[in-house]
């Protein structure tokens, strides 16, 4: 590409942002509200909003009244996905007959039945469009922020620069900036969704169902994930079907657990705040001529989410929900696997896979200031262990009737005394004042004769 006379000189004490060159363009290098700068006329200020409108428009458009710009999010995804190829029929055919095995084996290990449904094998790409869907449970509300905290600071840095007679211009550009906003969230999205299609190995490997309500694996990724692991293909994806079955069983048998955890991220990221300073610095210098390079801020994070410390309890209580859905898959599939020999050696590789993390979880993080991944599914799959061990597997399940039965963060932190909380709270009014009487009763001085060891005097 030829180089832009237009750009901004790095060796200018002034540099230039990109409305102020802009203005440049409209009257001779001059800008208001500066030394010498002249007073544009309407039909300028006109032709400088439509020049604006060409620049931005393929990327503002699309949003239906959304915060996030859907059309542009998805476009995005598809063209940084890397490496889509379409499931063969015989990949198809391996995790038709893994699903199959694996509703078998979990019957023996789990009160929840099988969801029935349709078995899908998606390729990346599909994953992407199934998962959008759900995207927008997720990322409207932080989305909802971000986008009126960039027009806001695009409104306000263009704004500036205009004197009093012509601020009645800027009503033109609101609706645009506010598009425009929508944009930028959706294209760092869709990046976010595009490394992530490349690392999922099924439909909740975040731990909710992100490709939608079903059984479904990724058959190029589980090809990744097996490469340079010293255990049969089929064993791979047998183990990894037993785990996305067990997912959807859970959530198909407590229907209420999908729109909890979204009640969750949407309360963690209704305290979201964006850095509008931080917006405006990455702006200074975008040569406004090249829309890729806006295009390039976009997905490279111009918007960053600082986390508050009013999000930290409801970090804190999803972090916990979604350890326990961890937790228990982990426990019921370590059980249906018994007979498995690669289960072992596999569930521990999990494990490490989850507590690194990777590019994509980076990613969202980066996006909403959440990491995906729960970092205590080891003390829950202890908590679900011990409940089973002690009640039963029918009582362990029973626990996901509703979310006021599920654990707590306090239940991870001593699972030993789950039993015991339990009891109390499940107790009648009469054990309940009754066990209270008995603590609250001071205790009798024991006799001169039970202080040494005889009868106690008549």
């Amino acid at each position: 590409m030829a180089e832009n006379d237009q750009r901004p000189d790095p060796d200018d004490e002034q540099p230039q942002d990109p409305f102020s060159q802009l203005f440049g363009q409209f009257m001779g290098g001059a800008t208001p509200g500066q030394p010498g700068g002249g007073m544009p006329d309407p039909a300028s200020m006109q032709a400088m909003f439509s020049q604006l409108q060409s620049f931005f428009g393929a990327m503002a458009s699309g949003n239906d009244g959304s915060p996030v710009n859907w059309t542009l999010a998805k476009d995005t995804a598809h063209r940084q996905l890397k490496e889509s190829r379409s499931v063969t029929a015989a990949e198809a055919r391996d995790v038709a007959e893994a699903a199959a095995l694996a509703q078998l084996w979990l019957d023996a290990s789990t009160d929840f039945a099988d969801a029935g449904g349709p078995v899908r094998a998606l390729s990346r790409s599909e994953w992407v469009d199934a998962s959008l869907p759900q995207w927008q449970g997720l990322a409207e509300p932080v989305a909802l922020s971000a986008s009126k905290a960039v027009s806001g600071s695009l409104e306000s840095q263009l704004g500036a620069q205009l004197p009093p007679e012509l601020a009645g211009f800027m009503g033109q550009a609101g609706g645009m900036l506010s598009s425009l906003g929508g944009a930028m969230f959706g294209a760092q999205l869709g990046g976010a969704v595009a490394t992530l299609a490349a690392e999922v190995l099924g439909g909740t490997d975040a731990g909710i169902p992100l490709s939608g309500r079903g059984f479904a694996l990724v058959p190029q990724n589980l090809e990744a994930f097996g490469e340079g692991l010293s255990q049969p293909r089929q064993e791979v994806v047998l183990y990894l079907a037993l785990r996305e079955a067990a997912h959807v069983r859970l959530f198909h048998g407590a229907p209420w657990l999908q729109e909890h955890v979204l009640g969750l991220v949407k309360d963690f990221a209704s305290g979201i705040t964006i850095d509008t300073s931080a917006i405006q610095e990455k702006l200074q210098g975008v040569d406004p001529t090249r829309p890729e390079a806006v295009a390039e801020l976009m997905s490279g994070g111009l918007v960053e989410p600082s986390t508050t410390p009013r999000q930290k309890e409801a970090l804190e209580r999803l972090e916990t929900t979604l350890a326990l859905i961890e937790g228990w898959v982990d426990v019921v599939v370590t059980a249906a696997s018994a007979n498995l020999p690669a289960a072992p050696a596999l569930r521990e590789t999990l494990r490490r896979r989850r507590a690194l993390g990777g590019p994509g979880e980076q990613a969202f993080a980066g996006l909403v200031g959440l990491q995906l991944r729960p970092r205590r599914a080891r003390e829950a799959s202890a908590l679900w262990e011990l409940i089973a061990q002690d009640q039963g597997i029918e009582a362990r399940d029973a626990l996901w009737a509703e979310a006021g039965l599920v654990p707590t963060a306090e239940d991870l932190d001593d699972p030993a005394g789950f039993k015991a909380r339990r009891a109390l709270l499940t107790a009648s009014e009469e054990d309940f004042d009754a066990a209270m009487a008995a603590w609250l009763e001071p205790k009798k001085p024991a006799s001169e004769d039970e202080q040494d060891g005889g009868a106690p005097s008549a």
